[in-house]
């Protein structure tokens, strides 16, 4: 999809198709010249069949004339018939093609986004526009391009064989299509800002039809019936989508009709025309019956494609445009490169300040803080402190802050993606749940070199060697042989695939919240003994789990309030001590 970055144009999208599938994109448009090819040719063919069949009889019949054109008028048939036949084929090809070319390229842009502008609104129906049904939309695009074509030719073979009897008429036909490709190109403009319009409602739709429809939620349905409430909303957004862009294509397609009647009119005096030729002896009874026919044939095609045709013409040149501005989304940073191991030493914030780009007011308000080696930190504080936001800063996430972070005493900014994935694992409360096996679940594609010490520190083994197939259990139910864990076994899964990566230095943004407080002590324990010299910060709202950290750091509004020791924070008697006063019931066994 590089190629899309130069151009926002239709004709780009159909170059990038035939680099994707040259040999089905040849034959498409093989097929679209003698499609266009066909019906001037016929005219003659079926005209000078008719015309030996006129002189049967008489003694200037030839049979063998008859014999010919009979058999070009036979194959012209059969072409027809097969045409149609190999069109619907390589459409499909086509489709299958571009969806195992085309879409992964779609996904690896995703992945490319940079995060803070993946997050807009904008971005979402942006990217719904353009990667839902990608493929079929591209198409889409190229059968109204061929579609076109075909018809250009059709139309300049008829006016051809037409201009030496009524050459003015020839030109006013031409002249009669042009309303017609100004009202439908205007109106396939603003029926995709229609489209446009709705993407907010969408997005709401399939949120809405996610809900109703996966596996997860399925008990809560079944619990607190909401089905029904659910479904209402949905039917709401819908009918309203529906509403909205049936009325715009509505409107659209009324003010084409009425340019195609006239064309449909005009065959009349192109008939009384053609029969005085006849009457004159300037054209055979042959030609007349063929191109009469012919006539009729695509004044069907242009009265109820022709408007269509530019119709989507239009709309998919406004597609094109979206597929531009897609393409050039800002992107991380080597993304997608191949970096060494990186050795962390430390990390020093000086001043940070962050903000949203649409936003007044900071997030995060002037943090001083210095991570060293080695360490493990607790990061606490309330809902909307800032924990989150300043995690996403440190790997990377968002780059669009103030003031300083040094990593291993060099700009944060100068490093890639790729090179802070080697030095930041993050496990985060909202982790992903794969439906492969329970091996794949930690390692993926790498080795499975010490998987098994990672089990064992944190005792997954002990449920792992229960399930069927043990480390190669296929989880999830994607397949009929799918085992399910609960929420605690999931989590502690997601924090023993970012164990296994060695990266030296770990975030745990909430992953233990199904476990119980005890549980959750327990696991960081864990993982402490086994991370060696590998820093930690651990983000919770368990102030119970806090104190076995080195350091705890106390955010609060955006800045960090106080930091310290637990015993240190207690005795001062602020914010973390009245918060831990708050939970001292939860952790009574342990305080």
């Amino acid at each position: 999809m590089n190629d899309l970055k130069k151009s926002n144009s239709v004709l780009q999208v159909m170059y990038s198709i035939s680099k994707d599938m040259p040999v089905l994109f040849s034959i498409n448009i093989l097929i679209t010249l003698l499609d266009g090819l066909h019906i001037p040719i016929m005219i003659v063919v079926v005209a000078r069949f008719i015309d030996s069949a006129l002189l049967l009889g008489t003694s200037v019949f030839k049979q063998g004339d008859l014999v010919v054109y009979g058999m070009l008028v036979m194959s012209g048939y059969i072409y027809t018939v097969a045409s149609q036949q190999m069109k619907a084929l390589v459409s499909k090809m086509s489709e299958d093609k571009l969806l195992y070319k085309l879409k992964p390229r779609m996904i690896k842009k995703l992945y490319s986004i940079d995060y803070l502008v993946y997050e807009s609104a904008e971005t979402q129906d942006l990217i719904h526009r353009v990667t839902d049904d990608g493929p079929q939309k591209f198409i889409s695009v190229q059968r109204t391009i061929l579609s076109l074509i075909r018809i250009i030719i059709q139309v300049l073979g008829i006016v051809y064989t037409l201009i030496p009897y009524m050459g003015w008429y020839a030109i006013l036909v031409v002249s009669a299509v042009l309303p017609l490709i100004i009202v439908s190109s205007k109106g396939g403009k603003r029926v995709y800002a229609a489209e446009k319009q709705v993407g907010l409602i969408t997005r709401k739709m399939n949120y809405l039809s996610d809900i109703l429809s996966n596996r997860e939620a399925s008990h809560e349905r079944t619990l607190f019936n909401y089905t029904t409430h659910v479904n209402n909303k949905y039917k709401q957004a819908h009918l309203f989508r529906s509403n909205y862009n049936t009325k715009a294509l509505a409107k659209e397609v009324s003010r084409s009709k009425g340019i195609n009647i006239i064309l449909n009119l005009m065959i009349l005096p192109l008939i009384f025309v053609l029969v005085q030729a006849v009457s004159r002896k300037q054209m055979s009874i042959g030609l007349f019956t063929s191109i009469i026919g012919s006539v009729m044939v695509l004044s069907r095609v242009l009265s109820g494609q022709l408007s269509e045709l530019f119709l989507n013409l239009a709309s998919h040149i406004e597609y094109a445009k979206d597929l531009h501005s897609f393409e050039i989304l800002p992107e991380n940073d080597g993304v997608h490169e191949t970096v060494d191991e990186i050795t962390f030493k430390s990390l020093i914030i000086k001043d940070l300040y962050f903000k949203y780009a649409k936003d007044d007011d900071y997030i995060l308000k002037g943090i001083n803080l210095e991570l060293k080696k080695g360490q493990s930190y607790s990061l606490v504080g309330v809902n909307g402190a800032g924990k989150t936001t300043l995690t996403k800063i440190l790997t990377g996430l968002y780059r669009q802050y103030e003031g300083e972070i040094l990593l291993n005493g060099v700009d944060l900014k100068n490093f890639t993606y790729s090179q802070l994935r080697q030095v930041f694992s993050v496990v985060s409360q909202d982790f992903a749940r794969y439906a492969i096996s329970v091996k794949e679940n930690i390692v993926f594609d790498q080795s499975n070199a010490g998987v098994e010490d990672v089990l064992t520190s944190l005792e997954l083994d002990k449920f792992i060697n229960h399930l069927p197939n043990k480390e190669d259990t296929l989880l999830g139910k994607v397949d009929s042989e799918g085992t399910d864990l609960s929420g605690g076994q999931w989590q502690m899964l997601a924090i023993a695939r970012a164990l296994f990566r060695q990266t030296p230095f770990v975030i745990l943004d909430e992953p233990t919240s199904s476990l119980s407080p005890t549980a959750e002590s327990e696991i960081y324990t864990k993982f402490l003994n086994f991370a060696n010299e590998r820093s930690l910060l651990m983000i919770s709202h368990r102030l119970g789990s806090t104190k076995i950290a080195d350091e705890i750091i106390v955010m609060d509004d955006g800045v960090i309030a106080e930091s310290g020791s637990h015993e240190q924070l207690m005795d001062h008697n602020k914010l973390y001590a009245n918060l831990f006063t708050k939970q001292r019931r939860l952790y009574h066994a342990e305080d």
